[in-house]
């Protein structure tokens, strides 16, 4: 059962009614000299049964949601919603911030279903139900605090803080909900003291802000707004004097040949690029990041995208021990300005990276023969570029688990819009098939395209046969492929195309490119496939099973504004400049700090 629960905020119309205006809260921002105050409006919440097994017990927990907001999800603590989203703030400032909330209302009698951190998109194993019974002991409400608030960021030339606002508090010993209709929130900025190290950049081409899409104030130029110094004028650094490559081929000696067709092909095409053997680096994490820091370090650098041409053996990754599923070996942090201090800390990339795993000549001149031509000889067809196909689970029975069919409806909702055609290549573990996770019923249009397992992979093979702009996937994996629908490197062997497709394999291990060679992983073989991907996303590692549909979204929302929703609601929205992969990716992985605080994943 799914019930709505008025929070009973001041300032809704008289006329309010959550079928048709829904619950997704009403925020409304000004700025004016050194402030910025932010007012969110919470019209209500649903509640929804969610039993779990504990312990050979079911107990009835209840599962909140409200419309377009994350959740605040420390592992086996009550999952609460969390309202998140990035706050422009004027270069060079120090800030404080006040929070004032309105009256409460108080529910009781409700057992909030813990938050699941462990909850991954890996084949191997079951996963154990995360329930903190010490935690939900206690006589004490939780969160301390209803708005959280971190920073400052880099993000796309903004200087920005991230703000969760919680409009819930639970006691999880007494069973007890305090809600807030009304926050509100107020920054006050002064200017830090001393000589800044580098100065605010402004690209003056860049009419579309697209990372605004995950902000409340995303117009540029705050500075003048908030007017932190009366009557000083913010240096805005010119693009033409920016100086270096904007692309950088950092490759081994087996690929030189290879890299510098590609650099040539980039630079005829206007995106200025420079190729380094990591010989003249040094092969080791510590030389990469110096180098590519350097590079990118300069204000005056136009450095954006870096490319490491080569398998793990040739060019180092980067091991990072300890994790909760194991090591993990990464290219992320050669992305990033800093490295983190902590387990926990959120370093967000300032560049794009990327790698072409090959360990041959052959194979490097295959991928970036395939590449050139993606961009020289794109495809006649003009159905083509309509062409999509998502592929999903429905894991559960009667209500799903997971939302993995959920994030993909939500894209696909979006996107027909648009004028796409997407093909639905939907299974389920079940053919008790009633509710998403979040309790609303799967629509009957959505139950009528769920398939069983080889009708779903030949479709699979088809649609990849036949090309497609995008194919995304939601739900397990391994090194060999998708698990539901069952997609995988045998089937691969069956593809003879045409016409090539950009794979999101959003899910885990797709994309492992470590293994020992020979041993190649789904994604590493997609790439070298003539006819296959130009270029795709595939992840790497074990990885969250919430943040993966987040991502998924994200990726979406920025080519196609529109997946996620803006706040306030008049914010246009806008996709990221160049549609390219790094750019999309970085701006998917910005989203992930929003929509899910609390989690050290």
């Amino acid at each position: 059962m799914r019930q709505f629960k008025f929070l009973s905020p001041t300032g809704l119309p008289d006329s309010f009614d959550v079928k048709i205006q829904s619950e997704e809260p009403i925020v409304k921002i000004e700025e004016s000299r050194g402030r910025i105050s932010i007012s969110y409006t919470f019209p209500g919440f649903y509640l929804s049964d969610n039993p779990r097994e504990v312990e050979g017990k079911k107990i009835p927990f209840k599962q909140i949601n409200i419309a377009k907001v994350g959740f605040l999800a420390h592992s086996g603590r009550p999952l609460l919603p969390s309202f998140g989203r990035y706050v422009q703030i004027p270069f060079n400032c120090d800030f404080k911030f006040t929070v004032k909330k309105g009256d409460s209302v108080q529910f009781d009698g409700v057992l909030v279903l813990p938050g699941q951190e462990m909850l991954t998109d890996s084949s191997k194993g079951e996963h154990v139900f995360e329930y903190d019974k010490k935690f939900y002991h206690k006589d004490k409400f939780y969160p301390s605090d209803l708005v959280e608030l971190t920073g400052p960021f880099e993000i796309d030339g903004y200087t920005t803080l991230l703000i969760h606002v919680r409009p819930l508090q639970y006691n999880p010993a007494k069973k007890k909900l305090i809600g807030f209709g009304n926050i509100s929130v107020t920054i006050d900025v002064t200017p830090r003291k001393g000589k800044p190290d580098e100065n605010p950049f402004v690209d003056p081409e860049l009419n579309r802000e697209a990372y605004g899409n995950l902000f409340i104030n995303p117009r540029r130029r705050v500075e003048e707004r908030v007017e932190t110094e009366p009557g000083k004028r913010v240096v805005l650094t010119p693009l033409g004097i920016l100086r270096g490559p904007e692309f950088l081929i950092v490759y081994h000696n087996t690929f030189k040949n290879a890299a510098e067709k590609l650099a040539k092909w980039k630079n005829m095409r206007g995106l200025r690029t420079e190729t380094v053997s990591i010989g003249v680096l040094g092969n080791t994490v510590s030389s990469i990041k110096t180098y590519i820091r350097k590079k990118r370090g300069s204000f005056f650098s136009r450095l954006r995208y870096v490319l490491l041409f080569g398998d793990v053996d040739m060019i180092e990754p980067e091991t990072i021990p300890g994790g909760p599923w194991g090591s993990n070996v990464t290219d992320y942090y050669y992305s990033t300005k800093t490295d983190p201090t902590g387990s926990t800390d959120c370093v967000l990339p300032w560049l794009a990276i990327g790698r072409i795993p090959v360990r041959t000549e052959k194979e490097g001149m295959t991928v970036v023969n395939q590449i050139i031509a993606y961009e020289k000889n794109p495809p006649c067809d003009p159905e083509y570029y309509s062409r999509m196909c998502f592929a999903a689970y429905f894991q559960g029975i009667g209500t799903a688990t997971r939302a993995y069919m959920k994030a993909m409806e939500e894209i696909r909702e979006h996107i027909t819009t648009l004028g796409f055609d997407v093909e639905r290549v939907y299974v389920s573990q079940t053919a008790d098939v009633q509710y998403y996770v979040d309790g609303t019923p799967v629509p009957q249009e959505v139950k009528d395209e769920i398939v069983d397992g080889g009708a779903a992979t030949g479709k699979l093979i088809s649609t990849t046969a036949e090309g497609q702009l995008i194919t995304g996937h939601r739900n397990h994996g391994d090194a060999s492929g998708w698990i539901h629908p069952s997609f995988n490197k045998n089937h691969l062997e069956s593809i003879t195309s045409e016409y090539p497709t950009v794979f999101y394999s959003i899910n885990c291990l797709t994309g492992k490119y470590d293994l020992t060679a020979p041993t190649e992983s789904f994604a590493e073989k997609i790439l070298g496939m003539e006819g296959g991907a130009p270029s795709l996303i595939a992840a790497t590692r074990v990885s969250h099973t919430w943040l993966n549909n987040d991502l998924m979204k994200g990726l979406f929302d920025a080519m196609w504004a529109g997946v996620l929703p803006t706040f306030p609601g008049s914010t246009a929205s806008y996709p990221v400049k160049h549609n390219r992969l790094g750019d999309i990716l970085n701006y998917g992985k910005a989203y992930l700090p929003v929509k899910m605080s609390g989690s050290t994943q």
